[in-house]
Formats: structure tokens, C-alpha cells, sequence
């Protein structure tokens, strides 16, 4: 089969569209014949060393980690999947194998079933960026109706997404953006844009009960004076200096500070897919490639020339 391969870290140049192995399913496992994968910037931070403090991929490593496609084969024990249904799922990208690849063998436990109403591509943007707004949202921060959170990177896809449930939930949205995307942000259903190219996002003049910095852009000191007095800061970019300020509000406040782990499952994914297929969240396709440009198309999306999810579209 083909797939899009790289040996070392380094930046786009890396990767390489090769021939591989097809793999098989193990037990508990099924094997996917991928139609469509959903790039997100996990995959170039993986790729170009960026994350190495959380996991070093297993090399050869195939890029990529959401997908959606038709099952092919069943590992043993595997109940309640057939051949030929259409699933969706994420993958664990540590182990090397990734989903810009004509076959994939995934555990059923990051995997669920593609309702008719959504497309593969849909299904394919849907684990990671909107798996990190729902779970960060609704499982961690708790936000209801009436309360007020503040999104950055509103126009990137996880932040889009968060817009959207954030809408749904009945809370007070505050985006913020650059210039060019305040139209399609408030289109999302934010009642306040903040446009960070004119002015400091960090000193929007009033208290939030959720500040979800999906771009990953302050630290919780820039962003504890916009905290009400229980606010939760969430950042979607783990890093050392977020789990001491954590340890530190818990400690001296009853603020929070929460460095984000996305912790991707079924019940998970059959909540997205239930949602996508509700129109509560729609992903915003910004292009379809296929395998030969996954690279110039990460190299895209580092260079932030990115607006919403790029998917590759693999024939198998």
C-alpha cells in the first residue's frame, strides 16, 4: 500500500509518499480501508520534534490521526463491526502508524460508526479539533448557559468548533481572530470578535468563566486577570510552566488552570458524530489534497495559511 512516510524529524521535507506493508488487524483490532484523513497540527508537531516531551513516534512513522473509511477486515474477538461499514476514529500516532495511508489497523475503542448524514471528509475532521472543544468545554471547564467564555484562535478548527458548541451550550462567546476571519467567526455565533491584530486580546475589559486559549497563544498569568473568581483557564498546548501554575492556583485560588490532554475514546467520537450529524457542529473544509501533497500541505497549515481543516483523500 502507499503512505506517507518519514524517517527522521525535520520539517515537511521528511516526508515521503513510499510503498508499505498493509497492516493486520490484531485482536480487538479491525482493519480500515482509509477513504479520507483530517490533518491537524499534531501531525507536524509530531513530525518535526516540536512534541518530543510528550512521546517520540515509533519510526518508520506514517503521518496523521483521524480518518474516516470502510472496514476491511476484523481482528479476532471483534463484536459489533462488519465489513464494509463505514467507521471514523483517531489513532495513537506514537506507535507509528498513521492515517495518510491506503490501510490502517485501529483498536475498536478509537473507533465509531459514520452516521449516513456525514460525508467521510466531515467524519474525518471531527476527532481531534472537535474532540479537543467538546472535551475541554464540556467535560473539563463545564460550561453551561448564561456563562461566558473567551476562544482564541475562534477561526482555526478547534476553536471554530468551540465557537459553535460553545453557541449550543447557551454560553456568551467571545472570538478572537485576526482581521480577515471576524466575519466568519461571528457567522459561527460569536456575540464579540476581538481582533488581536488591532489590539491586546489579553485586556478585553471584562471577567470570563472559561477562557479556552485554543491557539495556545498566553500563559495563565496573562490570563488569570480576565478569570472570574472560579474561572478556568484551559490551554490546548501542555508544556511544564502550565502544570506549576496549575499546581499554584489550586493552591491559592479557586481559579484553574488546565494544560490539555485530549483523551479520545468511542463514547467520545459517537458524541461528535451525533453532533456533526445534528449541524450543531460543521466543520469547515478549507481543501482536499491527496497523499502526493500531505507535505505542502502541512508546510500550509505551519505557516498558518490554513483556514479550517485540509483532508486527503486516499484511493485505495
Amino acid at each position: 500500500m502507499q503512505a506517507v512516510i518519514y524517517d527522521r524529524f525535520g520539517d515537511d521535507s521528511v516526508l515521503a509518499l513510499r510503498e508499505t506493508t498493509v497492516p493486520q488487524a490484531a485482536p480487538g483490532e479491525v482493519q480500515v480501508r482509509v477513504r479520507m484523513a483530517g490533518l491537524n497540527p499534531v501531525d507536524f508537531k509530531l513530525r518535526s520534534g516540536i512534541l518530543r516531551m510528550l512521546g517520540r513516534p515509533k519510526r518508520p512513522a506514517i503521518t496523521g490521526k483521524d480518518f474516516a473509511g470502510e472496514i476491511s477486515a476484523l481482528g479476532a474477538g471483534v463484536q459489533g463491526y462488519a465489513v464494509g461499514q463505514r467507521v471514523f476514529g483517531s489513532v495513537d500516532p506514537l506507535g507509528g502508524r498513521g492515517t495518510c495511508s491506503q490501510f490502517l489497523a485501529v483498536p475498536t475503542k478509537l473507533i465509531a460508526p459514520t452516521p449516513d448524514a456525514l460525508s467521510d471528509e466531515v467524519a474525518a475532521s471531527l476527532p481531534v479539533a472537535s474532540g479537543t472543544a467538546l472535551q475541554s468545554l464540556v467535560d473539563v471547564a463545564g460550561l453551561r448557559a448564561g456563562q461566558s467564555v473567551l476562544i482564541s484562535g475562534a477561526s482555526g478548527a478547534v476553536g471554530a468548533s468551540a465557537v459553535q458548541i460553545a453557541r449550543w451550550i447557551g454560553a456568551q462567546v467571545t472570538g478572537v481572530c485576526g482581521t480577515a476571519n471576524i466575519d466568519y467567526v461571528c457567522a459561527l455565533g460569536a456575540q464579540r470578535v476581538i481582533d488581536y491584530k488591532r489590539g491586546d486580546w489579553l485586556q478585553p475589559g471584562q471577567h470570563f468563566d472559561v477562557v479556552f486559549d485554543a491557539a495556545a497563544a498566553a500563559s495563565f498569568a496573562q490570563a488569570r486577570p480576565m478569570l472570574t473568581t472560579e474561572g478556568i483557564y484551559i490551554n490546548t498546548m501542555p508544556r511544564a510552566a502550565l502544570y506549576w501554575a496549575a499546581l499554584l492556583a489550586r493552591a491559592s485560588s479557586r481559579q484553574r488552570c488546565v494544560p490539555f490532554m485530549l483523551k479520545t475514546d468511542t463514547a467520545l467520537l459517537a458524541r461528535l458524530a451525533r453532533l456533526a450529524a445534528e449541524s450543531v457542529i460543521v466543520p469547515h473544509i478549507h481543501e482536499i489534497v491527496d497523499l502526493a501533497r500531505v507535505a505542502s500541505a502541512q508546510r500550509r497549515m505551519q505557516e498558518g495559511k490554513v483556514h479550517g481543516k485540509v483532508c486527503v483523500r486516499v484511493d485505495a
